[in-house]
């Protein structure tokens, strides 16, 4: 499944150029950490990169696979067309996505096994979606 997001008000999208010196604000935190001390992270501003596992562009989340593409290590991640780097973004899934954000809460859903799970939500700052 592909998707093609097209990208209407482009000027307040930043380049990966222009967001660099921003991105020395984030730290990196491992999928283990958020998932165990999501509520100690709360508004810190972390920087994670994965693989796309799903897309909903209605409800604007993407379900993120960290760790080297493991499904088991999966967040939401929360966005605006204006987080997107600066450019036509055409996503798939298993692509590659860097992106920076902070930490919000956790999302709880029902897993294959029929178990409710919980996954970190992060709303998005930034994303390059070809790395």
């Amino acid at each position: 499944m592909e998707t093609k997001i097209n990208l209407v008000d482009k000027s307040r999208q930043s380049t990966a150029a222009e967001f660099a010196s921003k991105r020395k604000n984030y730290s990196y935190v491992s999928f283990d950490n958020l998932y165990s001390n999501t509520s100690l992270y709360y508004g810190t501003k972390v920087h994670q990169s994965g693989h796309i596992k799903d897309l909903d562009m209605e409800h604007k989340y993407l379900l993120i696979a960290l760790d080297g593409n493991d499904e088991s290590k999966t967040i939401k991640l929360k966005y605006n067309l204006s987080n997107f780097e600066r450019g036509n973004v055409s996503l798939q899934e298993n692509d590659p996505i860097k992106f920076y954000g902070r930490v919000l809460a956790t999302d709880n859903y029902i897993n294959d096994k029929g178990r409710t799970v919980q996954r970190p939500v992060i709303s998005a700052d930034f994303i390059q979606s070809k790395i």
